[in-house]
């Protein structure tokens, strides 16, 4: 990464998967939601797997291929072939990310998630929307992957939104550096901070990583004081239990800086795009129904007094 502070610009680069306009459930008001590559988890059921690597990488989308070959012919890395029945086969270990593929391609059925910006290239994106940040008390979220893991860059970011009066959250899984935490802290108005399972083996199971450094850092934020919204995916057959909802509203009620718990109820969205990226997706869970999603927030309720609403 390079940094040039001079005269206020910042040219200190990250990898960008993604910046959504107008998002409303990463953080409270209409926010502009910055995505970063790079995980240091694995959760099974990762909606956004396209930003565990923190490198460029190439997906491909079969159903808007029309076999013309392009792809192919481009290709200086030999990632593209085709069998003799005209189905489309990609060698991403094979893949540079050179880009000529994406170029290439008439039906937009390729492209390259991760783009390396500056911060000030991103923060151009960001202050186009401040007018409704101010309207609605929203701003920008800092999200990924794991924003953290991409230190320098989500520091300097965070600095340049505050200095310009726009509302920051860090959407984070916990496991970063504690000073890292300690040190982004102060230009930070808001942690969404994942709480993903209950015991160090199953979240280790579902993670690859257990829940020691989660616990150490959360306590690191209640002691600054660090405002923190405590967001738990309940997946079915994998962390849904009465003893993980009974830690959820433990925390909940133990730690002041928490100001709210949110339920985010299972989704799929993250199975096509393992499978445009040439990853698997083993997860097999049931999308719950609204009145099971209402359950459960009762029954965290109903262990201590806190605050929870559905995300």
């Amino acid at each position: 990464m390079q940094t040039n502070h001079s005269n206020g610009s910042d040219s200190t680069t990250g990898i960008v998967f993604d910046i959504q306009k107008f998002s409303v459930n990463d953080g409270p008001g209409v926010r502009t939601a910055v995505f970063m590559k790079g995980c240091q988890m694995k959760c099974v059921w990762c909606h956004n797997p396209e930003s565990l690597s923190s490198k460029r990488q190439l997906a491909f989308n079969a159903q808007k291929c029309i076999g013309c070959r392009r792809c192919e012919q481009v290709c200086p890395n030999d990632v593209h072939s085709f069998t003799a029945d005209g189905r489309h086969i990609v060698n991403f270990d094979a893949c540079q990310t050179c880009g000529l593929c994406v170029d290439a391609c008439m039906q937009d059925a390729l492209k390259i998630y991760g783009k390396e910006m500056s911060v000030d290239e991103v923060f151009a994106e960001i202050i186009k929307d401040k007018v409704y940040f101010d309207k609605s008390g929203g701003g920008v979220t800092l999200s990924g992957g794991e924003a953290l893991k991409q230190f320098d860059f989500c520091l300097a970011l965070a600095k340049k939104c505050q200095q310009n009066g726009v509302h920051v959250c860090i959407e984070t899984n916990g496991a970063s550096k504690k000073q890292h935490y300690q040190a982004i802290a102060p230009y930070v108005d808001l942690f969404l901070f994942d709480y993903k399972a209950t015991g160090d083996k199953l979240h280790k199971q579902l993670t690859g990583m257990t829940r020691k450094l989660v616990d150490d850092n959360l306590q690191t934020l209640n002691e600054i004081d660090a405002q923190v919204i405590l967001r738990c995916p309940i997946i079915p057959g994998y962390n849904l239990s009465e003893s993980h909802f009974a830690a959820i509203a433990k925390l909940g009620e133990s730690m002041s800086n928490i100001q709210k718990v949110e339920v985010l109820p299972y989704h799929n969205f993250g199975k096509g795009k393992a499978t445009e990226i040439g990853k698997e997706y083993s997860v097999e869970a049931e999308l719950p129904e609204d009145e099971t999603v209402n359950q459960w927030l009762e029954k965290i309720k109903s262990y201590g007094e806190v605050n929870v609403i559905l995300s």
